[in-house]
């Protein structure tokens, strides 16, 4: 962007945190909710739903390697003994702990692929659909 000036205009705006990204992407499906309840008006054609599986299948297909990408760095944080748990955890070693957040981080990454060729299937059969004629 210039300015009136002719100098530009450089967004110094932090960038979103990895907290912030999520909350993002959250309030993104919370959206996308509320526009496909039924008795609106927000897709009109199959097009448009195969557009969504699409894009959704996108979504679930990245998600795998972003699990695993945070199993990753749990297991070197407590190998590198940067964890320790709290008093009132049920488990009483970091090591326990991450075993049980790295197996439902894999279990949840496998269960978003299965999602994501599901939607990828359902895109698919989307693509062959189309609205009848009322003439």
């Amino acid at each position: 962007m210039t300015t009136s000036d002719g100098l530009h205009n450089v967004d110094t705006s932090p960038e979103p945190t990895i907290g912030q990204l999520a909350e993002q992407a959250a309030q993104a499906v919370r959206a996308l909710n509320h526009l496909t309840r039924p008795g609106t008006d927000a897709l009109a054609h199959p097009a448009e739903a195969g557009d969504l599986a699409a894009a959704l299948c996108c979504l679930t297909g990245r998600l795998p390697q972003l699990l695993s990408q945070l199993n990753r760095w749990l297991v070197s944080q407590q190998q590198a003994g940067h964890l320790r748990v709290d008093t009132s955890s049920p488990l009483p070693e970091p090591a326990a702990a991450v075993h049980a957040v790295t197996g439902q981080l894999t279990q949840a990454a496998l269960n978003a692929q299965q999602a994501s060729d599901a939607l990828d299937t359902a895109h698919q059969h989307l693509a062959h659909l189309t609205t009848t004629s009322t003439s």
